[in-house]
């Protein structure tokens, strides 16, 4: 044997020849989204896995005790006589208010001749990104046992000694502040559903001699309700995990709490007091909202596995029609103004009556005279100066430009490759739409607490870093379905073709598919940067002197007892997103007339 046949056979060629094997089928994976994808999502399952981790600690993480208790404190009177049934009533009563607007609301604007219905779609987009916290203050001054001006101009009007109505200390109140506030979700959840409804089923229906009440009913109704049962269980997930509405509306005071408050507070507690931290019992409230969406989560796949029953569009002859309201063409419209007053118009209006005036009066004309600008007189100074102004934009477009990038690398891997774990890359991919915003933010800040003391030197706490990550974290799920939707109508011919072509992974990404996708992630983009834009939440739970943002400082204005100075915040706030959303649609109007007629 010769000396260069000698040397072939050693253990390092071996070793050489696995990672040339490796790296081969890296390439044919597709390498670079596997990588980013991997890390974006190993880090979702560590801080899930580190919640639940937290349920069983004494204290800090970094501490060797474990125990039993923060479970135990569950099985406590106030949290099963207080907590998990407010925490319910709030899901449940969000779910049945948002499903009793958005219903008729999804059948007038797409299944019938209901005139300016894009315009009231437009609105109904716009009422998205009013933030929650906001709609909340403006119902507090509206519906108020002490100071609601719709309360004082009913006693006025019926003369009445005084009308008791609340949203304040109530858990019904606080199921229709959200009711309302989600009720566009839930609309733009069952359009699609709607629009799909073949005319010949209702058509044959009123041949058998039904009514047009009846064959709704028993025809149209039954065919939805896949559409109306996924709405409702997306809705209650989301209502259970929401902590600033239910804060504002008595959750804070303890009256009201609900199991994202008790997580919240738990962490944070009212004046600081570091003593009467649980970080242990924090993670359990973590884990208990993440259980009735996991639950949800499940009825609802059960639910997908019949959704063959329920299949109406074929190739036979479908054709969709619009209903001719006739005579009850106003009842329509009388409706939709009336929910979009309801959730933006009134609560937007009395925020900004109140933001001129010195203090809280009911419009009257003697009351006009007291009409001033001295609440936005120095609103930039008291909301932080141009650093929270800076961190909001930083914020919104660095959690834009990231959320973009990472869901096409998933969805790269998903839906482009055969790689044997892509199922499950998807459903980890899912996780954060299972877990609360709140969850991933507790397990950040403890992350950062730890690091804090081990590594002072790299420490993440009150840094714009750390609200960013949970951001992204949180809206991972979203952008990885718009993006997964987007790359599955894009046929791997093309790709074919580069690589005839010469053309490597990365150049065909970067100069095939992603222009033809484009619509898909500038969409996904531009909405993610204006939801983070209006988040509270996370922002609040994780913000320090020096990286607050926008939504942080109007809250503490309002917690602080400047009414005026927050509601003028409150308008400029909106202000700045109706501008932005009116952006979008102009940027976004081909993908959005797009999604509408896949819809």
């Amino acid at each position: 044997m010769s000396l260069a046949a000698t040397r072939s056979a050693t253990p390092f060629d071996g070793w050489v020849r696995r990672a040339k094997s490796a790296l081969v089928e890296l390439d044919f994976l597709n390498g670079l989204p596997l990588v980013f994808s991997g890390i974006a999502l190993s880090f979702v399952l560590f801080l899930v896995g580190f919640v639940l981790y937290m349920t069983f600690v004494a204290g800090l993480p970094i501490e060797p005790d474990y125990t039993l208790d923060n479970w135990k404190r569950v099985a406590r009177s106030r949290m099963l006589t207080q907590v998990i049934p407010n925490t319910l009533i709030v899901g449940f009563g969000t779910a049945l208010v948002a499903t009793i607007f958005a219903l008729p609301l999804a059948w007038l604007l797409n299944r019938t001749t209901l005139p300016c219905r894009n315009a009231f779609i437009t609105m109904m987009a716009v009422v998205v990104i009013v933030p929650g916290f906001i709609k909340a203050m403006g119902w507090i001054m509206l519906v108020n046992d002490r100071i609601g001006l719709l309360n004082r101009a009913i006693e006025g009007a019926l003369g009445m000694e005084k009308v008791a109505w609340t949203v304040v200390n109530n858990p019904y109140g606080i199921a229709w502040v959200m009711g309302l506030m989600l009720t566009p979700t839930m609309f733009f959840l069952l359009s699609g559903p709607m629009r799909a409804l073949d005319p010949a089923l209702e058509e044959a229906a009123a041949v058998s001699g039904g009514n047009h009440w009846v064959t709704t009913w028993w025809v149209s109704l039954p065919l939805i309700w896949p559409g109306i049962l996924s709405g409702m269980i997306y809705i209650f997930m989301t209502a259970v995990s929401i902590f600033e509405v239910p804060a504002l509306l008595g959750a804070a005071s303890g009256k009201v709490p609900v199991l994202a408050t008790e997580l919240f507070y738990a962490v944070r507690p009212p004046g600081e007091e570091v003593a009467t931290i649980a970080y242990g019992a924090a993670g359990v409230y973590g884990v208990l909202i993440a259980m009735p969406s996991c639950l949800a989560l499940y009825f609802y796949v059960r639910l997908l596995a019949k959704v063959r029953h329920y299949e109406v569009v074929t190739g036979k002859g479908y054709r969709p029609r619009d209903i001719d309201l006739g005579k009850f063409t106003w009842i329509g419209m009388v409706f939709v103004v009336v929910y979009l007053l309801l959730a933006a118009g009134l609560p937007f209006l009395v925020l900004l009556w109140a933001s001129l005036l010195p203090y809280l009066q009911i419009p009257t004309f003697s009351a006009l005279k007291n009409i001033s600008l001295y609440n936005y007189d120095g609103l930039l100074a008291a909301l932080g100066g141009a650093r929270v102004v800076w961190n909001t934009l930083v914020l919104a477009v660095s959690v834009s430009l990231l959320v973009t990038f990472l869901s096409f690398m998933v969805s790269w891997v998903v839906v482009r490759t055969r790689f044997r774990l892509r199922k499950a890359m998807d459903i980890v991919a899912m996780l954060p739409h299972a877990f609360p915003g709140l969850a991933f933010a507790f397990a950040l800040f403890m992350v950062a607490l730890v690091l804090s003391i081990w590594l002072p030197e790299i420490s993440m706490r009150g840094t714009l870093a750390i609200i960013v990550l949970a951001n992204v974290i949180n809206r991972l799920s979203y952008g990885t379905r718009v993006t997964n939707a987007a790359l599955f109508q894009i046929q791997s011919d093309l790709e074919e073709c580069g690589k005839v072509c010469g053309a490597r992974n990365l150049t065909i990404m970067r100069w095939i598919v992603a222009p033809l996708i484009k619509p898909s992630l500038v969409f996904a983009g531009v909405w993610t940067g204006l939801l983070t834009f209006q988040e509270v939440t996370m922002a609040l739970f994780l913000a320090e002197s020096h990286n607050r943002v926008l939504s942080v400082s109007i809250w503490h204005l309002w917690s602080s007892g400047n009414i005026g100075v927050a509601c003028a915040g409150a308008v400029v706030m909106v202000t700045i997103m109706a501008f932005l959303m009116s952006m979008t649609l102009k940027l976004t109007s081909g993908k959005i007339k797009e999604s509408r007629q896949l819809g």
